[in-house]
């Protein structure tokens, strides 16, 4: 996984071999050991619980002008960035509920006293909310899929209590002018002004709690162990997938390209890879289903002909390439199954409640995930079958 220059996307730690090849793979075993000494103790890494808001904000002191501004992801735009340091700014780039959420962000944020720039994501404004659910008295907010409650006896509950906004500040930037800024784990959330209308969530995930078992950390060495000796069988074909991924051209229409759509289908449909010779059939039959719909887009024989073509080629080389797809498959599967271990024992030490919203009312489910920090890699660690199921199948607004 790569260094972090502006915060706009993390990927999952097992797609990282989709995105740099051997090199991916290397970098996801680095990660793994990492995760294996934090669990054995033997290391102190930095570790973020994932909160699901929305939108994220970028906020700070601009460092050309000194002047405070708020703005989403596009602050860092090379061309027109857009930095909002009024409401009239803000309505000139957007409108509706984004445009009134910034404006509570520039309105409060701007009293924090951030000296540089911090990028959070939003919890809430105006929509928190006091219920009781399985008979605790809760206070709520919906800022993207995930319900979280907090106890209102809590110190954090209080605090939102008392908040006209809420926001998990989790990221600090680095440079003299935003275009070129690096981004670097955690903000100084400790050097902010105390402002009572704005709760400031702390997301270090208290990691030193936990107690994990001695052959929870033997079953995670042998999938580390497994890990990096797949890695040396698969490093040429992985290499060989991401020089065939492409957006354009008949890149754009190699099976390589296809594989993160795959895997996301397959989490919509909450499967996960048991038999990798059952998923390579279902990989198949996804990249045809796909490729059948570009043929029909196009209207004459000869572009049809030539799609029909690539189709082909590309089944064609499944086929001859299906040894190296199921050893590709198996290490995948083997660093779910890595990760899963490490979220599994850290599921358990927040004291937030999170649920997800059904049309018979709250379930309980995990926090979305988490976020190790190591040696200047962003790595992502979500329980996709879980969190990106309910992310892809259940409704954005309240039922």
């Amino acid at each position: 996984m790569a260094n972090i220059t502006q915060l706009k996307h993390l990927e999952h730690i097992e797609d990282e071999m989709l995105n740099y090849g051997v090199e991916g793979c290397h970098a996801s075993v680095r990660a793994m050991k990492e995760l294996l000494r934090m669990m054995g103790k033997k290391s102190k890494p930095f570790v973020q619980t994932k909160w699901d808001g929305a939108p994220s904000v970028v906020c700070g002191k601009d460092p050309v002008t000194g002047f405070f501004f708020v703005g989403t992801k596009s602050v860092f735009a090379k061309t027109e960035p857009k930095l909002c340091f009024n409401e009239d700014q803000i309505d000139g780039w957007y409108s509706g509920d984004l445009a009134e959420k910034l404006k509570f962000s520039l309105r409060y944020f701007s009293q924090l006293g951030i000296d540089g720039v911090v990028q959070g994501d939003l919890l809430f404004t105006t929509d928190k909310k006091k219920e009781k659910v399985e008979g605790e008295d809760l206070i709520t907010f919906r800022p993207n899929t995930i319900t979280y409650g907090i106890p209102v006896d809590h110190v954090i509950g209080k605090k939102v209590d008392a908040a006209k906004i809420g926001i998990v500040f989790h990221t600090h930037y680095e440079g003299d002018d935003l275009p070129t800024m690096v981004a670097k784990a955690g903000a100084p959330i400790h050097t902010f002004n105390q402002v009572k209308e704005v709760a400031v969530i702390d997301n270090d995930t208290p990691y030193h709690d936990i107690a994990v078992p001695k052959t929870t950390l033997a079953t995670f060495d042998r999938h580390v162990q497994t890990i990096e000796r797949m890695c040396a069988i698969c490093g040429p074909f992985l290499n060989e997938l991401v020089d065939n991924m492409g957006t354009t051209g008949d890149k754009k229409f190699h099976v390589a390209s296809f594989l993160k759509q795959f895997f996301n289908s397959e989490i919509k449909q909450a499967r996960t890879i048991t038999n990798v010779q059952t998923t390579m059939k279902r990989l198949g039959s996804f990249y045809h289903e796909k490729m059948m719909k570009e043929i029909d887009k196009v209207k004459s024989d000869k572009a049809k002909t030539a799609k029909r073509m690539l189709l082909y080629s590309g089944l064609e080389y499944i086929e001859q390439h299906q040894r190296e797809f199921n050893a590709m498959l198996a290490m995948y599967k083997k660093m779910q199954e890595a990760k899963q271990l490490v979220i599994d024992q850290l599921d358990h030490l927040e004291t937030f409640r999170t649920y997800v919203q059904t049309s018979n009312g709250y379930r309980l489910t995990n926090p979305e995930g988490y976020v190790l920090h190591h040696n200047g890699d962003m790595i992502k660690l979500v329980n996709r079958i879980e969190f990106s199921y309910i992310n892809f199948t259940l409704s954005k607004e309240w039922k």
